[in-house]
């Protein structure tokens, strides 16, 4: 019998790799995105870690730009937070909300028709601009900008415990996979 069928679900996910944008494919894949809305989108998830459904959550009232801060509310377990905003963020969601045409949706990214944006939306809009951008077809997945995120900090120096508050986890251990695909953790 497989003995992969016996493994739990969380051993598997613990064993498995991730795949992630080196520093290169990330530059690529923001020149590659031309729209307002497509750009604060993408740079805001990689920045902060956001899952696709994480980010149709994401209202106008949490974001504070004078501040520079985001309040962000976490699925599948994760743990909410107030986060700063690194400058080019907060000024590439200004150049967004300067092209919003409505004043009344509450929410922070909106479709076309005005709802809030879905993943299945973000995982299409993302797909689109990896492609234009070059980026191997297993790097075509929005997930890939919380998986990148959590690498490049790490191998920027920043420690395992910063990582796993700002991701949000619940879990040092939900973090400590990205720390075997650091040159720092290798």
């Amino acid at each position: 019998m497989n003995q992969s069928r016996h493994l739990s679900s969380s051993s598997r996910r613990r064993d498995h790799i991730p795949t992630y944008l080196t520093q290169a494919e990330l530059k690529r894949l923001l020149d590659a995105v031309k729209d307002k809305r497509d750009r604060a989108i993408i740079k805001t998830s990689y920045r902060h870690g956001l899952r696709a459904s994480e980010v149709g959550m994401l209202q106008r009232d949490d974001v504070d730009l004078r501040q520079g801060r985001i309040n962000i509310r976490r699925l599948k377990g994760s743990l909410a937070g107030v986060y700063p905003m690194a400058a080019d963020t907060v000024k590439v969601i200004r150049a967004y909300l300067r092209t919003r045409e409505d004043h009344d949706s509450p929410y922070l990214f909106i479709s076309n028709r005005g709802l809030p944006i879905d993943r299945r939306t973000l995982w299409k809009m993302m797909q689109t601009y990896a492609h234009a951008a070059g980026l191997p077809e297993n790097k075509q997945h929005f997930h890939i900008l919380k998986h990148s995120i959590a690498t490049h900090l790490l191998d920027a120096g920043a420690d395992l415990s910063f990582v796993k508050d700002w991701l949000g986890h619940a879990n040092i251990q939900n973090t400590t996979i990205y720390a075997r695909l650091t040159n720092r953790g290798l």
